[in-house]
C-alpha cells in the first residue's frame, strides 16, 4: 500500500461540495472488510481516505452522524448554527466545584466531517515545542517538528506567501490567510504588537516557531466554502467498491478474540450489527466518544468497568484520564458605532508566554465582533447591544485536567465528563494574568476607535476578577489527551497508535496527543491520521 497516493481529488471537489455523495444505506451483519475506520472526523477521515487510496484495501468508514449537506458545513460563517443541532453531540459536563458547581456546555462533532466541518475553520499547526514534546513523551523521533512539517506540506496546498522551508503545495487541504480582514482586526493586531506581540506574516511558519507573537490567521476555505477533512480525503473516493461509508450508524463496542480486535458492534436503523476486520480497527471518535468506546468495550480501568458489568479484558487505567482543553474566557467591551465585521469567525489570533507560564506559549487569543460570554458571564456583566469580546484561553495545568467516565454501558447514553479546570491553583493565578493581557491589548489606543468602554471585568479589585475568571470559564472545544500515547503506566496507546496490550486495534484522533497543541486541534488531528495511515501502511508492507 502507498500512502503516497493523494486521494482521487482534481481540486474542484471542496469547491464545489456537491450535495450528494454514495454513501451506504444498509450493512450485512457480519460483513468484513480490512479495515474498519470508527468516526469520519478531522483524523479518521484522514486514516480513511489514505487507506481506500490503495484499491487492493477494502474500508469501512462508520459515523454516527449523517450527511454534510447544510449551508451551515459550507459557509463557515454560519458554523454557530451547528450548536445543539444534529451536528454535534452536546454534552454537558458535571458540576466543576472549582468554578462555583458550574456545568459547561461540552459539544462535540457529529457527522461526516465530524468537528472539522462545523467550527470555525481555523488553521492552526500547534507550536514546535508541543510536536518535539510528544517525540519526548513516545521515544520516537518522527512525532517531531522536523516530521510534522514534512507531514503537513503533504497536506496543504498554501495559498500564501511563499515559505518552502515550511509550507506545501499541491495537498488536498487548500490553506490560505483569512482574506479582506476588517478594520477591527488589523487593529487588534496593532494593539498586540504595541504590547510587545511581534507580528508575523504567517500564524503558522515561523510564529509557530516563537514563544510570543501575533498574525492574520489561517483557514481551510477555497472559492468562499469551508473544506473539510473529509471531502478533501473521503468524498472523491465514495462510491469505490473498496470504500463503504455508513452514517447513522453507533459505534458500541470493539469486539475482540482474546486480546485482538476482530471487528465492532454498531447500532444502526435500531439494529445490532456486527462488522468484522481482518487487519485492524482504528477509533477515531474524539477525546469524548474513543475512551468510551474503549471503555464499553473492557478496556480501561478495572476498578470503573466492573460496577457496569463490563468484563475486563485489557487493564488500562489511563482510558477517559488526562482529558485536556483551553480553558476560554471572555473580556467585553462596548463597541462604537463603527461598522463591524459579521459575528462569527476571528481574522486574527495572538500567542504568548508569561512569568507564570515560562517556556512555550500557554496562552491563545481570538476577538469576536460580539458578546461571546457565558451566560453566568452575561449576568453578572451584561454586555451591551454593540460589543466586541476579547477572548484569552489556556492550557491547564497537569492538575486541572479532566475525566471522561461512562454513566452506562448503553452506547446511546453520553458519558459523565469532569473538566477539572482551575483544579491547580496556580490556573487561577495564570487566567488573572491571561485577563490582564486581554484587557491591555484591549484598551490600547489602537483600538480605541472601535471600543466606548471595557464591561468585562473591568476592574481592578482582585476578588471581583477572580469571581469573574469562574463565572466566565468555558470550552474552546479543544478536546484531547483522554487516550494518550506514551511509556508509562497511564499511556494508552504506543509511539504507533496501538493500544497497548491488545493487537489490532489503534486510535488515531486528538485523544492519543499528551496535551492540547497550542491553538485550534483540526490541524493537528488530521497530522495523527496521516501518521496512522503511516504505520499501517508500514506494518502492513
Amino acid at each position: 500500500m502507498d500512502v503516497s497516493t493523494e486521494p482521487a481529488h482534481d481540486g474542484t471537489e471542496a469547491a464545489a461540495h456537491p450535495r450528494q455523495l454514495d454513501l451506504a444505506d444498509r450493512l450485512d451483519d457480519g460483513e468484513t472488510f480490512d479495515y474498519i475506520v470508527c468516526g469520519a472526523g478531522s483524523a479518521g477521515s484522514v486514516v480513511a481516505g489514505r487507506l481506500a487510496a490503495d484499491p487492493h484495501v477494502t474500508v469501512l468508514l462508520v459515523e454516527s452522524g449523517g450527511d454534510d449537506d447544510a449551508d451551515s458545513v459550507r459557509d463557515p460563517d454560519l458554523w454557530p448554527l451547528n450548536l445543539g443541532g444534529e451536528r454535534t453531540w452536546d454534552h454537558v459536563t458535571e458540576p466543576n466545584p472549582y468554578l462555583d458547581g458550574r456545568r459547561l456546555a461540552y459539544a462535540t462533532g457529529r457527522g461526516l466531517g465530524g468537528g472539522g466541518a462545523i467550527n470555525a475553520g481555523v488553521w492552526a499547526r500547534g507550536h514546535r515545542t508541543d510536536w518535539d514534546s510528544f517525540a519526548e513523551a513516545t521515544g520516537d523521533p518522527d512525532w517531531g517538528y522536523s516530521h510534522v512539517l514534512e507531514l503537513y506540506r503533504r497536506i496543504e496546498d498554501w495559498q500564501g506567501a511563499p515559505d518552502p522551508e515550511r509550507r506545501g503545495s499541491g495537498g488536498p487541504m487548500r490553506i490560505r490567510p483569512a482574506q479582506d480582514v476588517h478594520p477591527l482586526f488589523t487593529s487588534y493586531l496593532d494593539a498586540a504588537q504595541s504590547v510587545g506581540l511581534p507580528r508575523f506574516d504567517s500564524s503558522n511558519g515561523a510564529m509557530m516557531e516563537k514563544d510570543t507573537g501575533c498574525a492574520v490567521r489561517e483557514e481551510n476555505i477555497h472559492a468562499g466554502q469551508r473544506q473539510t477533512p473529509f471531502r478533501a480525503y473521503v468524498a472523491g473516493l465514495a462510491g469505490r467498491p473498496n470504500l463503504t461509508v455508513l452514517p447513522h450508524a453507533t459505534v458500541s463496542r470493539v469486539l475482540l478474540a482474546g486480546r485482538r480486535a476482530a471487528g465492532v458492534e454498531i447500532v444502526h436503523d435500531g439494529r445490532t450489527l456486527r462488522a468484522n476486520a481482518s487487519q485492524e480497527v482504528v477509533l477515531s471518535l474524539g477525546a469524548i466518544g474513543t475512551p468510551a468506546v474503549l471503555m464499553r468495550s473492557g478496556i480501561g480501568d478495572e476498578a470503573e468497568l466492573r460496577p457496569f458489568g463490563i468484563p475486563v479484558v485489557q487493564h488500562l487505567p489511563g482510558v477517559g484520564r488526562n482529558l485536556d482543553d483551553h480553558m476560554r474566557l471572555g473580556c467585553v467591551w462596548e463597541a462604537t458605532d463603527v461598522p463591524m465585521p459579521p459575528p462569527t469567525r476571528s481574522q486574527a489570533v495572538c500567542m504568548w508566554t508569561d512569568d507564570t507560564r515560562p517556556g512555550a506559549p500557554e496562552f491563545v487569543m481570538y476577538l469576536s465582533p460580539a458578546a461571546s460570554v457565558s451566560a453566568e458571564s452575561a449576568v453578572r456583566f451584561p454586555p451591551p447591544a454593540r460589543s466586541f469580546t476579547l477572548m484569552p484561553a489556556m492550557r491547564p495545568r497537569a492538575g486541572s485536567r479532566g475525566r471522561v467516565r461512562l454513566a452506562s454501558a448503553d452506547p446511546l447514553a453520553g458519558p459523565r465528563i469532569e473538566t477539572n479546570f482551575l483544579a491547580d491553583p496556580d490556573d487561577l493565578r495564570s487566567a488573572l494574568s491571561a485577563v490582564a493581557m486581554a484587557r491591555e491589548v484591549g484598551n490600547t489606543a489602537a483600538l480605541r476607535p472601535f471600543a466606548v468602554r471595557e464591561v468585562a471585568p473591568a476592574t481592578s479589585s482582585r476578588s471581583v476578577r477572580e469571581e469573574f475568571v469562574r463565572s466566565s470559564v468555558e470550552t474552546f472545544w479543544h478536546q484531547s489527551g483522554t487516550a494518550r500515547m506514551g511509556r508509562d503506566g497511564l499511556a494508552v496507546v504506543d509511539s504507533r497508535l496501538r493500544v497497548h496490550g491488545v493487537d489490532g486495534l489503534r486510535v488515531a484522533d486528538a485523544s492519543v496527543l499528551p496535551h492540547v497543541t497550542v491553538a485550534n486541534t483540526m490541524a493537528p488531528s488530521m497530522v495523527v491520521g496521516e501518521r496512522a495511515a503511516e504505520m499501517i501502511a508500514a506494518d502492513r508492507s
